[in-house]
């Protein structure tokens, strides 16, 4: 599923059903709301992992929230450490991104980290 600020993967995996890409600079804040609606669709209890590459960092990047079958409870959004993820989930994340460098340029970082960031999201597309 596919709305203007992100994107909602299913991922169905032991660890999360859903990856929540974000295809802006727009804070969680404002769309939570939404992908709580899309989520209802799927009837799965589990937690999400957000990837919030554009609006944090390269080494802030993954958060995750469980979903109750209802609401994201907001109690459970924390930080997730790359080491602890899959790496065909962070493959995917990473894909899109590369499909869509485009995006990349809006954000407030130097050209120099921006590639930096290129170059460590091909790396874990090559994992």
């Amino acid at each position: 599923m596919e709305r203007s600020n992100y994107i909602l993967k299913n991922i169905d995996n032991n660890q999360y059903s859903f990856i929540v890409i974000s295809k802006d600079m727009s804070r969680l804040q404002e769309y939570i709301s939404n992908v709580e609606h899309d989520l209802q669709l799927h009837h799965k209890k589990n937690f999400v992992l957000f990837d919030l590459l554009l609006n944090n960092s390269i080494e802030d990047r993954f958060y995750k929230c469980y979903f109750d079958g209802k609401k994201l409870n907001r109690n459970t959004l924390k930080k997730v450490n790359p080491v602890d993820l899959n790496s065909n989930i962070i493959a995917t994340a990473s894909k899109f991104y590369l499909k869509n460098e485009c995006l990349l340029e809006d954000m407030f970082f130097t050209n120099e980290y921006k590639k930096e960031i290129i170059s460590i999201l091909e790396k874990q597309v090559n994992i």
